[in-house]
């Protein structure tokens, strides 16, 4: 879910970066051009970072593969020759659930993130995501 940014020629994973890098969460890529750029994290916010995010990972998977599970249930009841739309209808709010619990470990992971940095570091991040979506981070020599 974090990755976090290098701007080595190959990013932070070194030669098992792929064309992309490396990982990408929710703060996009994480090269040079990343939210993660230029905010000087600490060797213990990295590993506090590294903990989180393999727990957000553990989570995640789990959630996602009960979602799979109960996509398959709804359309093998959907297959069926008679379909039975109240259960149709259980199985529906029982993904939306499941939806709604990964929403909540997703903004549980994000306020743990956040205070692991300072407010500065916050503040650099907001600034590095607003140059990104105009696309000009690291770009036109803008200092970050």
């Amino acid at each position: 879910m974090f990755g976090f940014g290098n701007c080595g020629p190959q990013g932070m994973f070194g030669k098992f970066a792929g064309m992309h890098g490396g990982m990408h969460g929710p703060f996009g890529g994480h090269g040079c051009g990343s939210p993660f750029s230029g905010i000087d994290l600490t060797d213990d916010q990295l590993e506090k970072l590294a903990e989180l995010k393999g727990q957000a990972f553990s989570k995640f998977g789990h959630g996602k593969v009960d979602i799979v599970d109960l996509y398959k249930r709804l359309f093998k009841e959907l297959a069926k020759p008679a379909i039975d739309e109240k259960q149709v209808w259980n199985i529906t709010d029982e993904i939306r659930g499941k939806k709604s619990e990964l929403t909540d470990v997703l903004v549980e992971h994000l306020i743990a993130f956040a205070k692991i940095l300072t407010p500065e570091q916050r503040a650099k991040m907001k600034l590095n995501k607003i140059r990104g979506l105009f696309g000009i981070a690291n770009g036109f020599g803008l200092d970050h």
